[in-house]
């Protein structure tokens, strides 16, 4: 079978399929990657087939900064990216499928139907955060309006009306699509944003219970299994690096924000290291931008990148801003979170691990050495919040959970 395995975003959505094209392969299918043009070595590195779509989404901190506004991110990517690009995206992802017999699409891909109508080949759709799912019964944190949450045990009705609200809204915003539909000749359906994202073949929800239980309320085609891992490795430089500081010490802080946010972090990462000195803590500072010529106490060891899985299962607290992927390392590692969230997913992510009693949460506007210090303090000395952490740990069953997901995937497609 011929799988197309599509991603439109970061790092962090690329991954996850990343790592289910890999597991496929190794079961004897036939793979092709689509994603940004920025990610064709990423995917290389892995030996699979690769197709660019866009729009590429350029990583320039002026334009993360812009579609990482905590309440206008969300509206600005659709609105100035991805919709106005429905035609070239629609093209590349044809393209992309050329010869498949299944699709499988992470967020922002609304074409997908139409390019499976158009191939006649069956879909799915990755669902890799809660909030993907806008559920009214187990509302989620949004970041547009973060304080609505608050009225969470008022029951699901006003969230339900919230929702009907945001889809009538948000379907201007995907006026673009509509009209592209017209010039196919083919219905519109429901809003993309909202029902219109999930296939009737099989929505692929990829985290597990522990982390948001399955609701009444989500898509009737919904498999949950568990958190895609894609396992990489160090280049030989920085993981003797790594190697040399953990081994010389007791178990750092790790502080990282991810493929994304870090173009816009600012001195997050020289307060990160004066906040770990003052606590008498070492520190792994993961900049994303070549840390040499900076100043950094003599107690963090700063890397332009290195792969979650060397230094987090090692460290003591984690320190991220609530990227799902970083989320799920962070409970496979059975270690505690302090999430300093932006947008999107990221505020409910953080509130999910609050609830679950192994993680803090601190605003991104209210970052200092005094805040970092407080609150890295308060998870260092708070051993149930480590035990619960290690109990989360211990439900997470990464290969088990890769392989369930593949079979729903697979099951979708034509028979051989």
């Amino acid at each position: 079978m011929r799988i197309t395995f599509a991603s439109l975003g970061t790092l962090g959505d690329l991954h996850p399929l990343l790592a289910l094209a890999l597991r496929a392969r190794e079961r004897g299918h036939d793979v092709v990657i689509a994603a940004s043009s920025r990610f064709a070595v990423n995917v290389a590195a892995h030996g699979v087939d690769f197709v660019p779509i866009r729009p590429t989404l350029a990583p320039e901190a002026e334009k993360v900064r812009r579609l990482n506004h905590p309440s206008r991110g969300p509206e600005r990517l659709l609105r100035e990216e991805v919709f106005p690009a429905v035609r070239e995206t629609y093209a590349d992802l044809l393209e992309a499928t050329s010869g498949a017999d299944l699709m499988a699409v992470g967020e922002l891909l609304y074409v997908a139907p139409l390019v499976a109508a158009k191939r006649g080949i069956p879909w799915a759709n990755i669902v890799l955060s809660p909030t993907s799912l806008l559920s009214a019964i187990d509302p989620c944190v949004l970041a547009p309006i973060p304080g609505f949450h608050a009225f969470r045990h008022l029951g699901s009705l006003p969230h339900r009306l919230l929702l009907e609200f945001g889809n009538r809204h948000t379907s201007r915003w995907a006026q673009p699509y509509f009209d592209f539909c017209k010039e196919l000749g083919v219905p519109g359906g429901p809003n993309p944003v909202f029902s219109g994202k999930h296939s009737p073949h099989l929505t692929l929800v990829m985290f597990p219970e522990c982390f948001a239980a399955p609701q009444r309320d989500w898509p009737a085609s919904v498999v949950q299994t568990g958190f895609p891992f894609l396992e990489q490795k160090a280049d030989p430089h920085t993981r003797a690096s790594v190697e040399s500081f953990l081994a010389s010490g007791k178990p750092p802080l790790v502080f990282t924000l991810g493929s994304s946010m870090v173009q816009i972090a600012g001195d997050f990462y020289t307060l990160a290291a004066q906040a770990a000195e003052q606590l008498g803590q070492r520190a792994i500072l993961l900049t994303g931008t070549d840390p040499a010529g900076k100043s950094f106490a003599g107690n963090a060891l700063a890397l332009k990148y290195a792969p979650l899985e060397s230094v987090v299962p090692r460290c003591s607290v984690m320190i991220h801003h609530g990227g799902i992927g970083s989320c799920a390392m962070a409970l496979r590692s059975g270690r505690p979170s302090l999430v300093i969230p932006f947008g999107y997913d990221q505020p409910d992510n953080a509130e999910r691990l609050r609830r679950a009693g192994i993680g803090l949460t601190l605003q991104q506007n209210q970052i200092s050495i005094s805040s970092l210090t407080k609150r890295i303090g308060a998870i260092l000395n708070d051993a149930g919040m480590r035990e619960r952490a290690g109990k989360v740990a211990r439900k997470i069953s990464p290969d088990a959970d890769l392989e369930r997901s593949l079979d729903a995937l697979v099951a979708i497609g034509p028979r051989n």
